[in-house]
């Protein structure tokens, strides 16, 4: 059975790359990619599946200083976070679970990634004292010496027994790019940054039987023996580079090398997360952006860039992001294939490009859809009076993926979105007009290729009006979009069945900066009474303790993405200086997701 993807993907028919064609001439040696970080604040969202290709819920999920934990659909969303856009990392973490490492180029669109969590399975047990194998059913080996386990708090000796935790990770997977650890981004042993050709890939952990974290000890090595998948053992040379993940960064870094013995490599390691056997390869930085026949960005489609040769396994597999850019390392001076995936993870469409010798932007590619597979959303915000809305916008929900598309000045909207040819998705969707701050009631339906027409949508009957008003200490401050942000949304508790709702404002103006976040836990998605939890106002954002009881008094729950919650809450709070603060707010703010 397939699994469908709520990441969006895309087809690619027509392939307007004719500017370009120069520069697909050009030979030479590239000037290596030196590893300079390039700041940005932006938004990064996604998808988390779990082994089975079931959206996992409960991950916590951190993007620079900002986290959030999916929810019950695998998804999460994260605005202004400070990453790299060169390499920007998303790590992922759920108990039974090898932390996954997701690393991309960012830009100022909402960024979107997938990650397919790697289960973390006991392979064998062995004495720290004498060492031992573990080997798993394909053919990987960890060898570990006698001695040469320590304690990774502290580096004490260790004796006991050593629990090892190991999954083989094959290059050739149709899903490598939700797997891969990281991406296939690297820097090699002289800090260049490079791409990487994969002959095969293993995470390990090694665990004492109270669970305590163990290493290999300063000084010595363990032996890792990893399988060449069978597609690409001709071309495996007989000494390769072993690389790591730097688990700050989530790039691959070279440390050390392995031989070929047969149809398998041996190398020694002297610590344990993920190992990868690869070649580095020189490389340029290759944009584009994605729009179909009406000029509409297709956003969060699934891309893929691959060698033509059969050398391991090299690509660099991305999504567009709410602007329908994508960009990323490919292999400089080879030729290329790229391919689009659609939301069953089977390639649909394949186009030669390259070779490449310096960074290239194909600019703008109109694409032109293929029934059943991409499906153009559209339809028209109509007001109380009857009128289009020529401003305001849809919220459009796919899967789990939740698009604000603006109205033009006709009131019309568009947006186009890829599903599995055998598997139709459903679709909600809500209008808003922003400026008689109406809203209609939530639509929903299935899609049809290659087009939806929802028709008039009503935005009319609710109001669409958000606010958040609170006294601190005798003060009042009162926050209203768009002049302030405010972000609410629903997500459930890592290992629980409850929820926690989030609340999160700021002031936009430099010159009156505030900010009031808040959370509360609750058992049922329904109004109610709730303990405040994590509290933060102002300039008192750290160190503040509730005194019981504060309440958030929850007076409406939204069901649906782009409904209110509503409520108030009264209380006193300790700040880091032990000073007792009165704070109390009523608001009504949409929820996010």
């Amino acid at each position: 059975m397939s699994r469908t993807f709520s990441t969006l993907s895309f087809l690619f028919l027509v392939f307007f790359i004719s500017s370009c064609q120069k520069e697909l001439k050009f030979t030479g040696t590239p000037d290596p990619v030196v590893n300079l970080p390039e700041p940005i604040t932006t938004t990064v969202q996604g998808n988390i599946y779990d082994e089975t290709g079931m959206p996992a819920s409960g991950v916590n999920i951190a993007a620079g200083t900002k986290t959030t934990t999916t929810n019950s659909s695998g998804y999460f969303r994260i605005t202004d976070a400070s990453l790299d856009k060169t390499s920007a990392l998303v790590t992922a973490e759920k108990n039974g679970y090898y932390t996954a490492y997701r690393v991309f180029s960012a830009t100022a669109g909402v960024n979107q990634v997938v990650i397919k969590l790697i289960k973390k399975t006991l392979a064998g047990t062995v004495s720290a004292a004498t060492g031992g194998d573990v080997t798993l059913a394909n053919g990987t080996k960890i060898n570990l010496k006698a001695g040469g386990v320590v304690t990774a708090a502290g580096g004490a000796a260790y004796t006991g027994n050593v629990n090892v935790y190991a999954a083989y990770i094959d290059p050739t997977a149709s899903d490598i790019d939700e797997i891969i650890p990281g991406s296939f981004l690297a820097n090699d042993k002289n800090n260049n940054r490079v791409t990487l050709s994969s002959y095969g890939m293993v995470a390990v952990e090694l665990e004492a039987d109270n669970g305590n974290k163990l290493q290999i000890k300063s000084g010595t090595s363990a032996t890792l023996t990893l399988p060449i998948p069978a597609s690409i053992q001709a071309s495996a040379p007989a000494t390769i580079a072993l690389w790591s993940v730097d688990e700050t960064t989530g790039v691959w870094k070279e440390e050390g090398s392995a031989t070929k013995q047969g149809d398998k490599y041996v190398g020694d390691v002297s610590h344990f997360s993920f190992w990868n056997c690869d070649i580095g390869i020189p490389a340029i930085k290759l944009s584009l952006t994605i729009k179909n026949p009406n000029g509409v960005a297709i956003t969060h489609a699934h891309v893929r860039i691959k060698r033509t040769t059969a050398n391991g396994v090299s690509q660099t597999g991305g999504w567009t992001d709410s602007l329908g850019q994508v960009s990323g390392l490919v292999p400089a001076n080879e030729s290329l294939v790229l391919q689009i995936v659609d939301n069953c993870n089977n390639v649909i469409y394949t186009q030669n490009i390259g070779p490449f010798t310096a960074n290239t932007n194909l600019g703008v590619i109109t694409i032109t859809p293929i029934a059943n597979s991409m499906v153009i959303v559209t339809g028209k915000l109509i007001s109380c009076s009857g009128a289009a809305v020529t401003n305001g916008f849809a919220i459009i929900k796919v899967d789990n993926i939740v698009r604000n598309v603006r109205a033009d000045s006709l009131g019309n909207f568009s947006a186009t979105f890829l599903q599995c040819s055998t598997s139709p998705s459903s679709y909600s969707i809500l209008g808003v007009d922003a400026i008689a701050l109406q809203q209609g009631n939530t639509l929903t339906g299935t899609l049809t290729s290659p087009t939806t027409n929802t028709g008039n949508v009503l935005a009319c009957g609710n109001s669409a009006a958000q606010f958040l008003n609170y006294t601190l200490d005798g003060t009042n401050y009162s926050m209203v979009p768009p002049a302030d942000t405010l972000n609410a949304f629903t997500r459930q508790v890592q290992g629980s069945t409850n929820w926690q709702t989030v609340v999160n404002s700021g002031l936009n103006t430099a010159s009156t900066p505030g900010q009031l976040f808040f959370n509360f836990v609750h058992a049922t998605k329904a109004p109610g009474s709730y303990p405040i939890g994590d509290l933060q106002v102002r300039n008192f954002k750290h160190g503040n303790t509730v005194i019981a009881p504060f309440n958030v008094n929850l007076t409406v729950f939204p069901q649906n993405i782009g409904e209110f919650y509503e409520g108030n809450f009264n209380g006193q709070f300790k700040d880091s200086f032990n000073v007792t603060h009165n704070l109390s707010s009523t608001f009504r703010i949409r929820r996010a997701f």
